[in-house]
């Protein structure tokens, strides 16, 4: 008969050569799978350096699409993408953000086309008008942002904006010309923004324009399209009489009812840069 003892001390050594087996191989399967993670690593690392350091993926030619205010070469100046740098390598967010840091550009849009060419696509901004601020004059978009101010250099021919134009731009008064300066930009008929030296806003009597020849013409608060279109008609009748179109008021307020009446109003000063001017 088996002495107990001897038996379980048999047992116990054959418990820890079984566990003994198991850790090795579990140490065995960790040891291995850390070396194929291992090269697989260092594969993937030498693939990047290879991609990334490839003549094939340097790039070759930047297409610049969108410019009408700015120049494809101002543009570039301010991508400051390095010569033969690598398609993969570059920062396509850190490129857009110096681009945009120009303040006619609202977006910009920037993708690689393999294996060496990058598109710059841009949305610029467009000015309509002139505000005062700051001291000077701005100029102002489509949207209502004063996005850069008017330096000589700046030739542009849009209107002033006068009286309805404040930093906070929550007023009816500005949403109304903005209305109106989207109507004037996209009219292909008399006056179109580029006939408009001035629109002044009062609270009471709404949008007046004040053409480079000197007309004014007052719209009230709404309906400025219909308006207009009649004005056509009104300029018709008044060369069929031969009477001179400069310094006379046209009240389209009530389109039922428009009066023409001669006025003398005063000349515009013309900010610097700009071929429009505001009534002094």
């Amino acid at each position: 008969m088996k002495n107990p003892v001897k038996s379980r001390l048999e047992a116990k050594k054959y418990r820890l050569q079984r566990r003994s087996k198991h850790i090795l191989h579990e140490l065995f399967r960790t040891a291995l799978l850390l070396g194929v993670i291992s090269i697989v690593g260092a594969i993937m690392i030498f693939g990047y350096n290879f991609t990334v350091s490839s003549p094939y993926f340097q790039i070759k030619e930047v297409i610049v699409r969108g410019c009408k205010e700015l120049t494809e070469k101002e543009i570039l100046s301010y991508a400051a993408i390095k010569p033969s740098q690598n398609l993969l390598a570059i920062n396509l967010g850190t490129i857009a953000r110096r681009i945009e840091s120009n303040p006619w550009v609202k977006e910009v849009s920037i993708g690689r086309e393999f294996p060496n060419r990058l598109i710059i696509d841009l949305q610029e901004r467009t000015a309509v008008a002139l505000v005062k601020r700051d001291n000077g004059f701005n100029l102002l978009d489509l949207d209502g942002v004063a996005f850069k101010k008017l330096e000589k250099n700046d030739e542009v021919d849009i209107p002033v904006l006068n009286g309805c134009y404040s930093d906070n731009n929550d007023s009816a008064l500005f949403t109304k010309s903005l209305e109106l300066l989207r109507y004037l930009s996209a009219s292909k008929e008399f006056p179109t923004i580029g006939n408009i030296a001035e629109i002044h806003g009062h609270e009471v009597f709404g949008l007046s324009l004040f053409t480079d020849s000197g007309l004014c013409i007052r719209l009230g608060f709404d309906s400025y399209e219909n308006k207009l279109k009649r004005l056509n008609t009104v300029m018709a009748d008044l060369e069929r009489r031969n009477m001179k179109l400069g310094f006379m008021v046209i009240d389209l307020n009530d389109p039922a009812k428009i009066a023409v009446q001669k006025k003398n109003v005063l000349s515009p000063a013309i900010p610097i840069g700009s071929k429009k001017g505001l009534r002094t």
